[in-house]
């Protein structure tokens, strides 16, 4: 297993709040590399094998024992998992016979059960093997990793316990990122997290209020305040994690990079420098190239009033510091 000289820088956000666009300037600079979304098992062969019966936001505190995860985030955080993930994706997705709907269709990736009645899977050893023998292609002992995941944002305490990555979180106008949601037509934007039963005792207090939204809308605010309250409370135990505003970035792109290189540790270079200026363009889609100043205030001329109102709701009901001007 590869290990990294350096702690991994492990960045993670609300979907839609500026996490590729941070973890592509840190991976620019010297000896780093860049890992995007590794646990996202709709673009991932070894994500769709080690979550198999995870939820696509895994829920871990610091005390969970999960064999499991421990595994599949030591394969992320400890470098033994592959860089370029659409060509290596295919590759497994082909051998093991995935159709286009990602269903199994070969009998030895189904789940067999153990003498003790437990399942596992049936996972061939061969993929195992080209999975480590691409990844000493993409990775060096010089490296220091920069992971990005939108999807680890529920267990931050168990993978800084076991693994002690440099975590960074994101912090975004919620209004902004139900804009941009809404902007891409992204149909999954709703992860539902509000009704998993690991939340319910932090929800208990509010559950009567939750029970009242009735729009969309307002469930994606909610899901946005869910995520912030959980991190404020969390890194109130974790005094070493990074926060960092989307708004923050977008001001002064380069002097608040430039900030946050010195806090993690990493040279500045002119080379990173260009390419935040180079970056700070017109773009649209899930590319990141934007004019950053732009995107501050943009839910203002995007949203319609009624919109803003219902995202406001959701994203009321618990007491969030972050963005708390747009509480109602």
């Amino acid at each position: 297993m590869i290990e990294s000289r350096h702690k991994p820088i492990f960045i993670t956000g609300v979907p839609r709040s500026g996490t590729t666009w941070v973890a592509n300037i840190l991976g620019s600079g010297n000896n780093m590399r860049l890992l995007t979304e590794p646990d996202n098992e709709k673009y991932s062969f070894i994500a769709k094998r080690w979550k198999r019966s995870l939820h696509r936001f895994p829920f871990a505190e610091l005390s969970t024992e999960s064999d499991q995860l421990h595994y599949f985030y030591g394969l992320i955080l400890k470098g033994s998992y592959p860089k370029n993930r659409t060509i290596i994706n295919h590759i497994l997705n082909q051998l093991a016979g995935y159709d286009k709907q990602g269903n199994e269709s070969l009998v030895i990736l189904k789940e067999i059960e153990l003498e003790n009645g437990a399942l596992e899977p049936r996972a061939p050893k061969l993929l195992t093997s080209i999975q480590y023998g691409l990844t000493k292609e993409f990775w060096s002992r010089k490296n220091q990793l920069v992971i990005k995941s939108v999807h680890a944002g529920l267990c931050l305490p168990f993978i800084s316990h076991h693994f002690q990555p440099k975590i960074i979180i994101i912090f975004r106008h919620p209004a902004n990122i139900v804009s941009s949601c809404m902007e891409l037509n992204i149909h999954d934007r709703d992860r539902k997290i509000y009704q998993r039963k690991e939340l319910s005792q932090l929800l208990k207090p509010y559950q009567t209020q939750i029970n009242l939204l009735n729009d969309p809308l307002s469930f994606m605010g909610l899901q946005v305040g869910i995520f912030y309250y959980l991190w404020e409370k969390q890194m109130e135990t974790n005094l070493d994690w990074i926060e960092i505003t989307h708004e923050e970035l977008c001001a002064d792109p380069v002097e608040q990079f430039k900030s946050l290189f010195e806090k993690i540790g990493i040279s500045w270079t002119n080379f990173v420098e260009d390419k935040i200026i180079s970056m700070n363009k017109p773009g649209k889609g899930f590319k990141t190239n934007r004019v950053a100043a732009n995107l501050i205030d943009k839910w203002k001329n995007a949203l319609s009033t009624d919109q803003i109102i219902k995202i406001q709701k959701g994203y009321s009901i618990l007491p969030v510091k972050h963005y708390a001007e747009f509480r109602i």
